[in-house]
């Protein structure tokens, strides 16, 4: 885990552009605020953002370690197992998200338990949906053509992104005690379904 933290964390500038996409979620919130916030718990608007912007940084961080990597030679020299150094990589970008998750998570709890709790667990599904994606697609590239990763499989782009759009939409109607809730889950399994299916063969290898 250790391993994964520090291919992360060697390279800030790469860091800042996986958050910058986050950023790009902020427009979004401010309209849904000034459209439902007045008549609406502020976790179901605030939910399908946090969970959203949860899955972006997670894709983005889990191409940095599984796929953007300098010296794929050097790293399979390792005396390590192919499954073991995925599993630390995995697991460094997951305990990264919910560092970063537990501060939301408790001062949303300050306004709504309920919501805190199902912002957390939604945001947790996104971010391993988003990982998983990335294992199932991934491709040896340099850290340098990290700006490109989004054109370089657009099954994955497609897959990352559905599967952040129904984790937010489930989360966000989990929140508001909806019936119809169980309606993104059908659609984050089907496309997780889907992307193992067509998943590159050197995948279902490992």
């Amino acid at each position: 885990m250790l391993v994964g933290i520090k291919l992360i964390a060697r390279d800030p500038w790469l860091v800042s552009q996986t958050l910058m996409q986050v950023l790009y979620l902020i427009p979004p919130a401010v309209m849904l605020w000034v459209s439902f916030g007045e008549n609406t718990e502020i976790s179901v608007i605030v939910a399908p953002v946090i969970v959203m912007a949860v899955g972006q940084l997670a894709g983005g961080l889990a191409w940095l370690t599984i796929s953007g990597e300098d010296a794929p030679d050097l790293i399979l020299t390792a005396p390590i197992s192919v499954f073991t150094r995925l599993w630390a990589k995995v697991l460094s970008v997951l305990t990264i998200i919910a560092v970063v998750m537990l501060p939301v998570a408790l001062s949303l709890a300050l306004l709504s338990l309920w919501g805190a709790v199902v912002t957390f667990i939604g945001a947790m599904i996104a971010a391993a949906s988003a990982i998983l994606v990335q294992l199932w697609f991934r491709a040896q590239a340099k850290r340098t053509t990290f700006r490109r990763r989004q054109v370089a499989s657009k099954a994955s782009t497609l897959a990352e992104a559905a599967a952040s759009i129904a984790c937010a939409a489930g989360t966000a109607l989990i929140a508001a005690g909806s019936p119809l809730a169980f309606l993104p889950v059908v659609l984050l399994l089907i496309v997780l379904t889907t992307s193992w299916s067509i998943r590159p063969k050197h995948s279902a290898k490992t």
